[in-house]
Order: C-alpha cells, then structure tokens, then sequence
C-alpha cells in the first residue's frame, strides 16, 4: 500500500508543480479577483489536499482495480468527481469564478487522477 500511495503523491506532485507553474498568472488574477485580496496559500490545508486525494486513488481506484483499463477509468472519474464538485460549488457560489476555471479545472482533475492512479497501480503487484 504504501508504494502504492507515494507513487501517486509523487506524481500528482510533480504534475501539479508543471501545471500550476505553467498557469500561475491565471490562478493568481483569478483567486485574487475572487477573494478581492492578494494570494495567500495557506500551507496545512494544502498539505492535506495532497495526502487526502491520493489516499482517495489508493482506496477508491488502485486497490479495487484488476487492470490497467479499470484503475484509469476509476481514477479518472473520482478526479472528475472531486475537481468538479469543487469547480461547480466554487461556480455556483463565487461571483468572480468563471466557467473556463471549472471546465479547465476539472479536466486537469479528472487526467491528473487517471495517471496518479496509473502510477499507484504499476506498484500493485511489485
């Protein structure tokens, strides 16, 4: 279980560190439109993301899955699941969110998850 877990961490670490970079003009007029305020990452609730989602992969994705097919499709609809539940609830509820933050958002979600899964699953058996 445990290398399980840490290859899914690592790599959803590693991806999101390539992702965010990439986008972090966006993210940061965004949030700040939003919480009309500079950007402010609050460390230990972050540090939580990261353990909570691949704990979630490792229980709901790699451990159930028999193939290679079924933890990436598994893996790939709890990260639709999770980043759109969070997209949409910011959409319904943040006036300064936009429909291209959640669409982009839960699309990076949902692949993100299927190769973190994939990652975790390559372990399964070694």
């Amino acid at each position: 279980m445990l290398k399980q877990v840490l290859a899914s961490t690592v790599t959803i670490l590693l991806m999101d560190a390539v992702w965010l970079s990439t986008n972090f003009k966006y993210h940061k007029k965004l949030f700040e439109t939003v919480q009309q305020s500079p950007l402010e990452i609050r460390i230990l609730p972050a540090v939580l993301v990261y353990l909570l989602i691949p704990l979630a992969l490792y229980y709901f994705a790699i451990e159930p899955s028999k193939t290679h097919k079924e933890v990436a499709l598994k893996g790939a609809l709890l990260g639709l699941s999770m980043y759109g539940l969070y997209d949409l609830t910011n959409l319904s509820t943040l006036s300064g969110w936009t429909i291209e933050m959640a669409l982009k958002d839960t699309l990076w979600g949902t692949v993100l998850c299927c190769i973190a899964s994939l990652a975790g699953f390559y372990f399964k058996s070694k």
